[in-house]
């Protein structure tokens, strides 16, 4: 499989190891990844022009022929709701008079997507089972909009990944809300309640780990954890994770590979876990 690469601007900052995992991911299950040679950024929730945002989710999309992954769910929503703008002649007409390379169509699939469809294909590339590990499957507002894709109220395409990577999905209610992040500036309490309330949620429902699809969810709900148990005065504990790091834990791949050092609440100790008791499964085989 070849497919074209979007990073995405947080690829290049807080986002570095959803960025290497999903390198390193993508070549362990032999996905060829081209990273589009001049990309640019979304138009994320910055512009508030939606003629722009289109035209710069444009300007990308025109690069390349090849169908287009990203691992960040606010890139794949924010260029595939372009691409859905861009069926209209009029913006298609106004978005093109400015580009030097012309838009004529484009598909976007999410890592997640490819990740599942590769280890359909061949479920004996996991080399880690991760049997017996609770995941809180976290989607978070974009991965499902533009609908169409995706239900907004019932989404299962990471819980059916979970379930391949042979670890087991707990049943998560607030696996849709909004991690607050978009409010952060403006409403940093309202938007820290609402993460604390996401985390304590995964804890009681028994998660042993977070998966995410979101840089934004990712920083809601890792880089800001502890400070948020320090100020409701609750432990949490429960590392948060992309869902390429997850994959690539199965994988067998190392923690350098998948930039574990980076999470703000470490996965060792779970990773460690999993690994012996894979280890001692193969011993009584």
């Amino acid at each position: 499989m070849k497919l074209a690469y979007y990073p995405g601007c947080v690829s290049h900052s807080t986002g570095k190891e959803m960025d290497a995992s999903t390198r390193a991911v993508c070549a362990a299950l032999g996905i060829k990844l081209v990273e589009l040679e001049d990309w640019n950024c979304c138009g994320a929730t910055h512009v508030s022009n939606e003629l722009v945002a289109t035209g710069l989710a444009a300007r990308n999309m025109a690069q390349t022929d090849l169908e287009i992954m990203t691992s960040c769910s606010i890139c794949y929503s924010n260029l595939r709701a372009a691409a859905q703008r861009l069926e209209e002649s009029e913006t298609l007409e106004k978005v093109n008079a400015v580009l030097d390379r012309k838009y004529s169509g484009s598909k976007i699939r999410h890592a997640l997507d490819v990740i599942l469809e590769a280890l359909a294909e061949d479920d004996e590339r996991i080399a880690v089972p991760l049997k017996g590990l609770l995941v809180a499957p976290y989607y978070g507002c974009l991965l499902t909009r533009p609908t169409g894709l995706y239900s907004a109220e019932f989404p299962s395409i990471l819980e059916k990944l979970i379930k391949r990577l042979k670890a087991e999905p707990v049943e998560f209610r607030l696996k849709t809300f909004c991690c607050g992040g978009p409010i952060f500036m403006p409403q940093e309490k309202a938007a820290e309640d609402i993460a604390f309330k996401i985390l304590s949620e995964a804890k009681k429902a028994g998660a042993q780990v977070i998966v995410t699809v979101c840089p934004l969810c990712h920083l809601m709900l890792d880089a800001k954890q502890k400070v948020l148990e320090q100020k409701h005065g609750e432990p949490i504990g429960i590392p948060v994770l992309y869902v390429t790091q997850l994959a690539g834990i199965a994988l067998g791949l190392g923690p350098e590979e998948l930039g574990l050092d980076m999470n703000c609440v470490s996965p060792m100790a779970m990773v460690e876990r999993v690994r012996a008791k894979e280890t001692m499964l193969e011993q009584k085989s």
